[in-house]
This record gives structure tokens, sequence and C-alpha cells, in this order.
């Protein structure tokens, strides 16, 4: 294609394609102890009272953001990386991305206080 800087598209792509691969990693790790933290530590019994309890520390809130994080660049990605192969034109690149970003943000704000406010009867805005 004539005017594509393709040395600057595979710098970028390569960086994309080496964070979803760190990602991956990351996510697996962080399942790992998500599952021993709620099935090996304690008596195993999980109620509504010890998953409150936990919620309410921030120690767990930042690793179950890290968590949301981590999955929703990598699920993000995975669309961009996938569609990228088969949308050539830029206008619909550009939408895809304006919608890929905006539907991020929403579900980054929306699980982000979710977990935030989990933990608190009444949230932590009051």
């Amino acid at each position: 294609m004539p005017g594509k800087n393709y040395r600057e598209t595979s710098r970028r792509g390569g960086m994309l394609w080496l964070l979803q691969r760190v990602s991956a990693v990351v996510i697996f790790v962080l399942l790992i102890i998500h599952y021993v933290t709620y099935h090996f530590i304690g008596d195993g019994t999980i109620t509504y009272d010890r998953i409150i309890a936990k919620m309410a520390s921030p120690w767990f809130n930042l690793a179950q953001i890290l968590f949301l994080v981590t999955a929703l660049f990598h699920g993000l990605n995975g669309v961009w990386m996938v569609t990228e192969d088969y949308i050539h034109q830029r206008a619909p690149r550009l939408v895809l991305a304006a919608i890929l970003l905006l539907l991020g943000l929403l579900l980054l704000y929306g699980g982000t206080s979710t977990v935030l406010n989990a933990g608190y009867p009444g949230g932590v805005s009051q």
C-alpha cells in the first residue's frame, strides 16, 4: 500500500502483541490467587458475609481492580487485533476504535464502582 509506514505499524503491532501475551500471564496468575484465596485459605466455606468482609479490604479491592483492568485490556485488545486483520479502511477502523474505547471506559467505570462499593453497606460515597 502506498503511503503506509510498515515500520511504525510493525513496532506498534509488536508491542500490542507482547502486551497481549503479558496480560494473559497476569490474568492466569491472578486467577490462581483468586482460586486459592477463596477455596483453600480458611475452611473453604463461601458465605455472603465472608465475601463482603474480604471486599472491604483495600488489598482485595486493588487485586480486583488490577484483574479488571488487565482483563478489559486483554479482551478489547484481542477484539482490536482480530478486526485489524479484516478492516482495512481508515474510517471504519476509527469508528471501531472509538466504540471499543467507549465500551472499555464504561466497563471500567461499572466494574470499579462495583468493587469499591460492594464491601461497604450503602457504598463508599456515603
